[in-house]
């Protein structure tokens, strides 16, 4: 019995000692692999991208909404129409410019130089100044009721967003006094 037991604990000491030699089993933390915080950056910025796409499909879905509620003719429709796709044509190659200008700051660690600066402001501005001009031809093309219309709906919206940031400042400052506790 003795050389049974002295046996059986030997054994178990053998496998404890093998067992505490071999690595765990489980997940193991593979060292960083190069450009990993690179592939985080871009996934990031993709992500954000995608934020500010579906911001922009949403004003643009709100713009229709309010472009019916103006009960526009068939011809207030197609001079629109032809507005803005001609301001989208004359400004193909300033828009191309600027996208180039950004992904080569992103690219390049995010900093402009004094030059390119200089370039995306003059873009940005040409673009503005583009926007502001197709904006005050659709304006005009707009009836007297059309423009009042417009800007009622113009102020309801103000209204209802000015609403939702109040009720998200309401729930920050309740999470915040929650946090406190």
């Amino acid at each position: 019995m003795k050389k049974a037991l002295s046996a059986v604990l030997l054994t178990l000491a053998a496998s404890f000692t093998v067992a505490a030699q071999e690595p765990p089993a489980g997940p193991q933390q593979q060292p960083p692999q190069p450009g990993a915080a690179q592939q985080r950056g871009e996934r990031r910025e993709m992500r954000r991208m995608r934020g500010v796409r579906m911001l922009m499909r949403e004003r643009r879905q709100e713009h229709a909404r309010a472009l019916r509620q103006l009960n526009l003719s068939e011809q207030q429709m197609e001079k629109i129409r032809t507005l803005r796709h001609g301001a989208l044509q004359s400004t193909h190659a300033q828009r191309d410019e600027l996208r180039a200008l950004l992904r080569a700051r992103r690219q390049g660690g995010g900093q402009f130089n004094d030059a390119q600066q200089a370039r995306a402001r003059q873009l940005r501005d040409e673009l503005r100044a583009t926007h502001g001009r197709t904006h005050d031809e659709v304006l005009a093309s707009l009836t007297a009721e059309q423009r009042t219309r417009l800007e009622q709906l113009k102020t309801e919206r103000k209204a209802r967003r000015e609403q939702l940031r109040e009720q998200f400042r309401q729930r920050r400052e309740e999470f915040r006094l929650r946090r406190q506790r």
